[in-house]
């Protein structure tokens, strides 16, 4: 029987020999980019057609591998860690396999070569299992035999490296920081220590994966450790170089990408990023390791979501607890453009066919085009499921794009020939002025109110409702190629802007205006709509030159160099109904004292991370509190507590408010008793960070907001006790509850009694 189970899954490679394999964490070589083409281009509104999906696949991040006709993965059911297998085509899972056991989330990837998987769980129990049957082979403890470290207790998340006939790792020891075992029986070729490299950081392993190179003449390990980034011989495991500097002292996780002599390195909670050029020594039995540049945290850094190098541009999600899609020259360091995504938090990466595929941390999927000239978004979907915590990296193979959403897999069609669903006809509208941007490369957008999705900022709709008679939103995209090398909008553009006679918003989001872009932009006598995210060239005396546009409704500053100062230019933009300062790093408590002047606000948004190191408080919302047209409002990432929540209280035609990532609780829910026009209300706690924990008894304050038809619980505490007050909430048409303690038979029976109401949970059961 044996004999036939090796002849049945030797049959079934050859089956899918012809497609591209992924076989380890983050590709065949381990950079995240996918040989894979004929891939779709654009998506719809409705995403790529659904494949299949795989349950009971337990609690974790641990990405998937795809290899010999099966798809392989990780994950914690109960305390137990298992590995698992399933038929590529249909999901089917082929067999599952016992580890280890522990209390950690599971965050390592598995490899798989030549008919074996080698699983690393989160306590370090190294595991060597037959790829066609989940039979153990070896294994070996990181903690017992290498005495292993960490330099965070959150437990191993490295992915084990296949190197030849050798399998190298990362324990931590102090005599054992990299390992490298036969691959076949787990016997030590060799162990390595590393000398002190510098003070930042924490010793032992750190979360990231080891890369190969050549640099400097010599094949060598290189390892993004706790101490910070090392070089190791591969022949004989002696350390060749060690880099400090790119450490932080919480977690070190993104896998760095090598090319030729050069290693680049980001990293999250302000660390930055490098590029650094391995040079051989004098003596030429050594490896100096010498910046070619270094960015500071507030350029790039990359949270645990990776990037990827695609030509000599690096692409990726800039920020922690962030994912701003940035492109980057590897060779300068030049920020070539960023942009704000659709969705929210870290934001996971893998390239194929022109495109990057961005997976938010909120479950948010976004297609990107890889490309120079600008941020291009082709479409994007929300996985099913998704909570706050979606970390997962998204995996391209075999013409599919792999999602794992904790306790489900699922699998998508993308590739041209594959099902699609039919995107819906976006309207034209014929006018010679509109089709003359058009033909100098400006994006010319015209919706109604019912089509503003995700792709399109929230606040926007406040220009179609700043008058009745408008009913159509136009849109003109620019990019760089209309902007004069001194950031002003170039003559011909300029003159087909002044001759818009309709109202129309002007997007400039990532362009390299300046403060004369400004002042043309406060002439132009229909312009309504003014977006300016991530103008990193904008200073603040730049907003002193909007006075003068009398009709502008909406503001985008998000992600610019606004402070308080600005902001006073600002305040006496006279028509001015919303505005949007997310990430803008200077925009604190103090700054609220002049956002307060600005009485005709109704949407306002404040989001920040949650880790820059100087948010809205207390005291800041307090100075909010004349904002009395406000309707929207945004303090996602901010420090505002408990006893701050009261100083809402005045804003009695909020509609919609987002509280996530708040350090709040049932109390503050208490204060929100006042605000009887609430329509939205969001409220995720994410196990990353943190953020408001509801439980039965906020159940209580929630059913008093009678109006509310949206309402996010991403990981609320409530249990089945909550149902009776959750369902006093008649109008609600969208629960989320995923990663609640409610359960299955409690769902059930809310979506009973709450007929008219989607309730999205993990179980997916009866109803809608």
């Amino acid at each position: 029987m044996k004999i036939l189970a090796v002849l049945v899954f030797t049959l079934l490679s050859a089956s899918h020999a012809i497609a591209k394999d992924w076989p380890q964490w983050r590709g065949p070589n381990r950079n995240s980019v996918s040989a894979e083409t004929g891939l779709m281009t654009s998506w719809s509104p409705k995403a790529p057609a659904h494949a299949w999906r795989a349950s009971e696949v337990g609690d974790g991040y641990s990405s998937v591998v795809v290899a010999e006709g099966l798809v392989f993965t990780m994950g914690r059911i109960g305390k137990e860690v298992r590995c698992f297998a399933f038929d590529i085509d249909s999901g089917k899972k082929r067999w599952t396999t016992t580890i280890g056991t522990t209390s950690r989330n599971v965050m390592s990837t598995p490899t798989v070569h030549d008919g074996l998987v080698y699983a690393l769980d989160p306590d370090g129990e190294l595991v060597c299992l037959h790829a066609a049957d989940g039979k153990i082979v070896w294994r070996r403890s990181f903690l017992k035999d290498f005495g292993g470290r960490l330099m965070s207790g959150r437990g191993y998340g490295e992915s084990p490296l296949i190197d030849g006939d050798r399998l190298i790792c990362t324990p931590g020891g102090e005599q054992a920081m990299l390992v490298a075992l036969d691959r076949r029986t787990g016997s030590v070729i060799w162990k390595t220590s590393i000398p002190e490299i510098g003070k930042k950081g924490r010793d032992g392993a750190a979360f990231s994966s080891i890369v190969i190179s050549n640099a400097a003449g010599i094949k060598q390990y290189i390892q993004l450790t706790g101490r910070g980034l090392i070089g190791i011989e591969a022949k004989t495991g002696r350390f060749l170089w060690g880099y400090n500097d790119i450490s932080n002292s919480t977690a070190n996780i993104p896998t760095p990408i090598v090319r030729g002599d050069m290693v680049f390195s980001a990293n999250g909670y302000h660390a930055g990023s490098v590029l650094l050029k391995l040079n051989p020594t004098k003596e030429g039995t050594g490896v100096a390791a010498k910046e070619v540049y270094r960015l500071g945290g507030n350029r790039f850094q990359n949270h645990h979501g990776g990037y990827v190098l695609i030509g000599d541009y690096v692409y990726g999600g800039h920020g922690s607890n962030n994912g701003l899609p940035t492109c980057l020259e590897l060779g300068t360091g030049r920020i070539v453009w960023k942009r704000r995504g659709p969705g929210s938090g870290s934001a996971a990466v893998v390239a194929a066919d022109g495109h990057l595929y961005f997976r938010y941390q909120d479950g948010v999927v976004a297609l990107i085009e890889a490309n120079t000239a600008g941020y291009r978004l082709k479409g994007s979907f929300k996985s099913p499921g998704a909570g706050g915590d979606s970390w997962s990296h998204p995996v391209i193979s075999h013409g599919k794009l792999f999602l794992r959403e904790k306790d489900n897999l699922w699998a998508y069609h993308i590739r041209k020939s594959g099902p699609v669903t039919q995107p819906n006809k976006v309207p034209t509208k014929a006018n010679p002025r509109y089709a003359a941007l058009a033909r100098q490369g400006a994006v010319i957008e015209h919706l109604g109110a019912d089509e503003l999705d995700d792709q399109h900022n929230r606040l926007y709709r406040f220009v179609l409702d700043s008058t009745e008679k408008q009913k159509t939103l136009s849109i003109v995209t620019l990019t760089d190629r209309h902007v004069t090398d001194d950031g002003a909008l170039a003559a011909k553009t300029l003159s087909l802007l002044r001759q818009l006679d309709a109202p129309f918003i002007l997007n400039l989001a990532g362009t390299q205006v300046g403060r004369d872009a400004l002042q043309q932009a406060a002439s132009l006598k229909s312009l309504v709509g003014l977006d300016l995210e991530l103008c990193r060239r904008l200073e603040d005396d730049s907003f002193k030159m909007l006075a003068d546009a009398k009709r502008l409704t909406v503001l985008v500053a998000a992600g610019t160099s606004l402070s308080e100062r600005g902001l006073q230019a600002i305040a006496r933009v006279p028509n001015l109904r919303a505005l949007d300062l997310e990430v803008c790093n200077h925009v604190t408590d103090s700054a609220c004292a002049t956002i307060g002047t600005m009485k005709q606000l109704r949407g306002l948004n404040l989001k920040k991370t949650a880790f820059e190191k100087a948010r809205i408080s207390n005291a800041g919302l307090l100075k909010l509190a004349g904002l009395k047209a406000l309707e929207s409002l945004n303090l996602s990432g901010n420090a505002v507590t408990n006893d701050g929540l009261q100083h809402l209280g005045p804003l009695a035609h909020l509609r919609e408010l987002d509280l996530n990532l708040l350090p709040i609780d049932d109390a503050g829910l208490t204060h929100l008793a006042r605000l009887k026009k609430l329509e939205r209300l969001e409220l995720i706690f994410t196990e990353g960070f943190a953020g408001p924990t509801v439980t039965d008894s906020g159940a209580h304050s929630l059913a008093a907001l009678q109006q509310l038809k949206t309402l996010n619980l991403v990981g609320a505490r409530l249990t089945d006790d909550s149902l009776t007050e959750l369902a006093r909430l008649k109008k609600l048409a969208r629960l989320v509850l995923i990663d609640s303690k409610l359960s299955a038979e409690g769902i059930r029976k809310l979506r009973r009694l709450l007929p008219d109401c989607e309730v999205v949970s993990e179980f997916r059961g009866e109803g809608r």
